[in-house]
């Protein structure tokens, strides 16, 4: 059964591909290989490995959901239901309910920088290697100018979260 799981996986990774292949959206077609190339060399061998792991995964989750579903009703949570309460751990659980938006904010707007990083050396080094064979390609020069504007946003971006971080 995991082995027939694992090669439905891969077709849904392969379909994914095809998918992504026609929008030509180089970073995902390569992730998309690179992600089917490990599943292939790490879990062929041993597909049970990657079952149990998603078999954990889906369980955690199921306790995530049905913790969450269910109203707390400790006694300090009556109690606080109960009374009013203050001004000030409003204010604190505002603030903080602030400092974790920016902080998820501040996480994403790394994860975006990341992508481009990557997807701009992915970009690059291919446009390297197709320079060595036609340096005068009007594909390639305008490649170029992607590259260029991504590598000023790259700065931009870098710098402005560098502002940030140091308020």
């Amino acid at each position: 059964m995991a082995t027939i799981l694992l090669q439905n996986l891969l077709i849904q990774v392969d379909e994914q591909l095809d998918r992504v292949s026609q929008e030509k959206n180089l970073l995902l077609i390569h992730n998309l290989k690179r992600i089917r190339k490990l599943l292939q060399g790490k879990y062929h061998g041993n597909p049970m490995h990657i079952a149990v792991i998603i078999s954990n995964c889906l369980r955690e989750e199921r306790r995530i959901l049905a913790a969450a579903s269910m109203p707390v009703q400790g006694p300090l949570e009556k109690s606080l239901q109960s009374s009013v309460v203050s001004e000030r751990q409003r204010n604190v659980e505002h603030k903080v309910s602030a400092i974790k938006n920016s902080a998820q904010m501040t996480d994403q707007d790394v994860k975006y920088l990341e992508d481009l990083q990557e997807e701009f050396d992915f970009r690059y080094k291919t446009i390297q290697s197709l320079e060595q064979n036609d340096k005068n390609s009007a594909l390639i020069k305008q490649e170029m100018l992607a590259l260029q504007a991504m590598l000023n946003t790259l700065d931009y971006k870098r710098k402005v979260s560098d502002m940030i971080c140091q308020l």
